[in-house]
């Protein structure tokens, strides 16, 4: 069963992109819940830049590639996979130019306050959880997986354990194209905001607006990291992306992830973009540091497998989270 409910954000109030600080929250309730009086683990479930809580749960049925309600790839789990029961929250981190990120950002919102001091109070208050840190982790897809990472790696006392599945990182190679793809596709002209309908154009002003937002900066407030006209880098800007990227901050968060119950690191060795090359410096990196992690690699693209390694990082997560 999942369980429809609204949740009013402080921590996103006074955006600078306006977005509305009341959003979507769904919580999904595992076979037996309302048989029983016992507490539950809980799994946080970050979606993907490009959508919403809403699309992740009820995905639309009119694109070209189908993918099932989200209850359909989550009660399999808890049923014939044999995960043990827990509940799975899944917040809304949409923004008007796709996602914050789920990072604090003044332009998007601050998304990371959101789920630690909005999201978690509201859903431990409002069903039977097992309220603390080692009966409670996060996973995600793409910049659900980012997030994960972001999350638990910053806040061990929130979260203790993450799945990070495709997960963007090692930005050097799989983000830093996208700035010239942007500027290819507008040719001559002057950066001017994102275009609807331009793919490349939304990503970098997105990214830019969660990883070097300026407020002093209108009527986009962001600084890009690719001067105009001559196509340099702005390695001061650039350095401010490269600060949110897994391979880069692990060696600033030792300390925060070796007191995390676990962490599983997944990703398809046909990526898109590339990301199998961060989740293997990442384990490369949490190996040399000698902290404990799971790092496991599919035969997929960026998202083409995505339901059954949600499926596989629930699974995991069931036997990681503590139960009492």
């Amino acid at each position: 069963m999942i369980v429809h409910m609204r949740v009013e954000s402080p921590s996103l109030a006074g955006n600078l992109l306006e977005d509305p600080s009341e959003r979507d929250l769904f919580v999904y309730l595992p076979p037996g819940y309302d048989e029983t009086k016992r507490r539950y683990p809980t799994a946080y479930f970050l979606h993907a830049n490009g959508q919403t809580a809403a699309q992740l749960v009820n995905p639309p049925t009119d694109e070209i590639r189908w993918k099932p309600p989200i209850q359909d790839v989550l009660d399999p789990v808890f049923g014939r996979m044999g995960a043990r029961p827990m509940i799975v929250v899944i917040p809304d981190g949409a923004s008007r130019w796709g996602c914050g990120q789920w990072v604090d950002s003044p332009v998007t919102g601050n998304f990371e306050q959101y789920v630690l001091r909005d999201v978690v109070p509201m859903v431990d208050a409002a069903y039977r959880t097992i309220p603390s840190a080692g009966s409670r982790g996060v996973f995600g897809f793409s910049s659900g997986g980012f997030g994960a990472w972001n999350l638990a790696s910053r806040n061990p006392d929130v979260f203790g354990a993450l799945a990070m599945l495709s997960g963007d990182s090692f930005r050097d190679v799989t983000h830093k194209f996208i700035l010239y793809k942007y500027r290819d596709s507008i040719g001559p002209k002057a950066p001017n905001g994102p275009i609807r309908g331009n793919a490349w154009s939304e990503l970098v002003y997105d990214y830019s607006a969660t990883y070097s937002p300026n407020p002093d900066n209108p009527p986009f407030y962001v600084d890009l990291p690719v001067s105009f006209p001559s196509g340099e880098l702005r390695q001061d800007v650039w350095d401010r992306w490269l600060s949110f990227d897994p391979v880069v901050n692990v060696h600033d968060r030792l300390d925060n992830l070796r007191k995390l119950a676990g962490i599983l690191l997944d990703v398809g060795t046909q990526d898109d973009y590339s990301l199998q090359w961060g989740h293997r410096i990442l384990s490369h990196r949490l190996r040399e540091a000698g902290i404990v992690h799971k790092a496991t690699e599919n035969p997929g693209n960026h998202g083409g497998r995505a339901n059954e390694r949600y499926q596989l990082a629930l699974k995991w997560l069931s036997r990681i989270l503590r139960r009492r």
